[in-house]
């Protein structure tokens, strides 16, 4: 009788588990500012938010018995499918573009075709080989100014942390070479700029360029 008593319970209490509201469990959490999920439905394990800070729309599938997630973001006009396997210990991560998404975000919207893979391999929080590449091609910046940025391309690395390199360039008018530590929190971006280049007067208002300087080295973040 016990037995069959203890066994009741189990299964009682893996399928609250199983069905806990994502929306119960968001309500539980201290949100930083500007990242307060909305619209969220489902479950903790398979559910969907239409906003999550500048993401939106989020769905997400989560198997923590055979250590596997699957994150669909919407981002920039696209769909970004993160897969992770093997959390905690010998994990895999990789993240591609999708499909188009109709929901830009609110403050800046980028245009662009995305090709490509980044993958990540580690185990804990240790980052131990990266591999793979993202490629844009003609992007664009189309709120809250027009202006066309060119082609770039995205590396990570595993040097000391987890890091992330682009370089973006558009003949006859600019490149950056963009350095992100993202263990440190710290970004870099070195520029150059060609006479009368469209990007010029942006870099001045923000100033990170003073003419008649052509090129500019800013620190974000943590030095």
């Amino acid at each position: 009788m016990n037995r069959a008593i203890a066994w009741a319970a189990l299964v009682f209490v893996l399928t609250l588990l199983l069905n806990v509201p994502a929306a119960f469990v968001a309500r539980q959490l201290a949100w930083p500012s500007g990242w307060q999920p909305g619209g969220i439905s489902g479950s903790l394990w398979n559910g969907r938010a239409t906003r999550l800070g500048a993401f939106g729309p989020v769905q997400w599938t989560v198997r923590p018995w055979a250590r596997e997630a699957q994150l669909n973001l919407g981002f920039q006009q696209r769909i970004w499918a993160l897969s992770i396997h093997g959390w905690p210990w010998n994990w895999q991560a990789t993240l591609a573009p999708q499909a188009v998404n109709a929901m830009p975000p609110s403050m800046f919207v980028l245009d662009g075709s995305w090709a490509g893979h980044l993958q990540v391999s580690g185990a804990g929080r240790t980052c131990r080989s990266a591999e793979g590449e993202l490629s844009g091609r003609d992007l664009a910046l189309l709120s809250p100014w027009t202006l066309n940025l060119g082609n770039t391309r995205l590396e990570l690395k595993c040097l000391e942390g987890l890091r992330l390199s682009a370089n973006l360039q558009l003949p006859a008018e600019h490149q950056f070479q963009i350095e992100a530590d993202l263990q440190r929190q710290r970004l870099q971006v070195d520029g150059q700029v060609e006479p009368g280049a469209a990007v010029t007067p942006l870099l001045v208002q923000a100033r990170w360029l003073q003419p008649p300087e052509q090129t500019f080295s800013k620190v974000l973040g943590k030095r």
